[in-house]
């Protein structure tokens, strides 16, 4: 008998889990041998992404041929296109829009194979309504949800989506698409600050009976949502969410660029919901996009919440915080006065890690590291020399265990090529990952002396992947 076949399942599982990245080698360990083709299975179908009706039909056959194979299925990413920018055929001088490829036959087949299995449920369709919410609704047994595009989502059709996923602990909302709109913002500000104010206990309302219980939230991303005020007040609604359980907020604001064009930011909602969670709250992410400026603007929700001297920042409610992310997705301009800013600003007592991620473009390191790296009396004010003098305090942080330093090295596949050829040239991606973590070593001295320091190099193909996963991740 082969010997591959009598390897312990346990081992053979390992083995493909190890493996769950790559599409290719699953699909060729599935080949190997019938003991290999279920631990193989179980990886290659436990993710799937649709795209388009190909996609449907070509699943609805496997899941025809093979019905065990749906139950591997944990998380699906479903994706579509604007389809208004796609129109059918011409009639009487109207161009018809085509219809959701969501709303087809096997789309349909499969949303109902499916909805007893998928627990994690990524959305990317434009635009999300009642077109193409049928699909989505049936994945009833949800734990998670992550939503793109939520600049476009109508409150209406989230409420709809969401009403049947009783178990759902986990929501990430992600916006930034479309640029917010400086009238419709005042508008919406004048509006919810009516609708509050109308209220007698100050708290939101809803304007429909909700008869089932509400969401008992554990982790919670908003990503540059915080102009849909709406939205915030729906999420503060007690009568659909429960956030007395929340351990983890995951928090980006709007880009300080966007911000300079709103006459009035109203930070009533966004302080109430700091203030709600944050005697549980454990976990706290905070993220930056500048945008590709050499000198980031202004950030008027920092100044808000770390140097209002008129104002008790809710930043000080979060007095059991144990871990604290810090990121910045603006390529290689991680703005330290933020840092700490932010650090200076939320209490320390309990935090134990405290985490920095940052992306760098592989092309442009040698640009940035002589100032992102320099000392204090030579670039006043930014320097990771601060941070390591700030963070070296053990009665400011008495129970801190770990930094952790995450930086996203982006690269495209020719400059991958080009360390192939020659792996010892000063521009290969192995060369910058080494000297970007000595550098960090060599500037966070007492860090370092003290075992805390953790530098990781995260390599990204931009021809493969997005970086944004770096920032983001499905499960805990």
């Amino acid at each position: 008998m082969d010997s591959r076949q009598n390897l312990p399942p346990e081992i053979l599982l390992s083995i493909m889990e190890e493996l769950r990245d790559s599409t290719p080698s699953l699909e060729t360990a599935a080949l190997v041998c019938r003991a290999w083709r279920g631990p193989a299975q179980v990886n290659l179908f436990s993710h799937i992404d649709i795209r388009n009706s190909h996609d449907c039909s070509r699943l609805y056959k496997i899941f025809e041929k093979s019905p065990h194979i749906a139950s591997y299925v944990n998380r699906l990413v479903v994706e579509q296109l604007d389809v208004r920018e796609i129109r059918g055929p011409v009639k009487d001088g109207t161009s018809i829009p085509e219809v959701s490829y969501l709303q087809s036959r096997d789309a349909t087949k499969i949303a109902s194979i499916l909805g007893s299995s998928v627990r994690e449920l990524g959305i990317s369709v434009y635009p999300l309504d009642r077109n193409n919410l049928e699909f989505l609704k049936q994945m009833k047994r949800v734990e998670t949800l992550r939503i793109e595009e939520i600049d476009e989502v109508p409150i209406d059709i989230l409420v709809e989506l969401i009403q049947g996923m009783r178990n759902l602990t986990s929501l990430h909302l992600f916006g930034g698409e479309k640029d917010p709109h400086a009238e419709e913002y005042e508008n919406d500000r004048l509006r919810v600050l009516k609708d509050i104010t109308a209220t007698p206990n100050g708290a939101p309302s809803a304007e429909t009976t909700v008869d089932a219980p509400p969401f008992r939230l554990t982790r919670l991303t908003l990503d540059r949502t915080e102009h849909r005020l709406g939205l915030l007040k729906f999420l503060l609604d007690s009568k659909y969410f429960d956030l007395g359980a929340l351990k983890d907020l995951d928090l980006t604001w709007m880009q300080a660029e966007d911000q300079f064009h709103i006459t009035t930011l109203d930070y009533t909602l966004l302080d109430r919901l700091l203030r709600k969670v944050g005697t549980t709250l454990n976990s706290l992410t905070v993220g930056f996009h500048f945008a590709g400026s050499c000198s980031p603007p202004h950030d008027q929700y920092i100044e808000h919440y770390t140097t209002n001297a008129a104002f008790a920042s809710p930043l000080q409610c979060l007095v059991n915080l144990e871990s604290l992310c810090i990121t910045d997705q603006g390529h290689n301009l991680f703005d330290l006065s933020v840092c700490l800013a932010l650090l200076n600003s939320i209490p320390s007592s309990s935090l134990a890690l405290i985490h920095f991620k940052t992306l760098i473009d592989a092309d442009d390191f040698t640009d940035m590291s002589p100032i992102s790296f320099s000392h204090p009396e030579e670039e006043p004010g930014i320097p990771w020399k601060a941070i390591d003098t700030l963070l070296r305090d053990e009665n400011r942080f008495p129970v801190l265990k770990t930094v952790n330093i995450t930086v996203a090295l982006e690269f495209n596949s020719k400059a991958c090529i080009k360390e192939m050829v020659d792996r010892v040239t000063a521009e290969s991606i192995d060369q910058t990952s080494m000297c970007i973590v000595n550098l960090f070593e060599d500037t966070l001295t007492s860090l370092k002396e003290r075992g805390l320091l953790n530098v990781e190099i995260e390599k990204v193909d931009l021809s493969l992947t997005n970086s944004e996963f770096v920032f983001w991740k499905w499960g805990d």
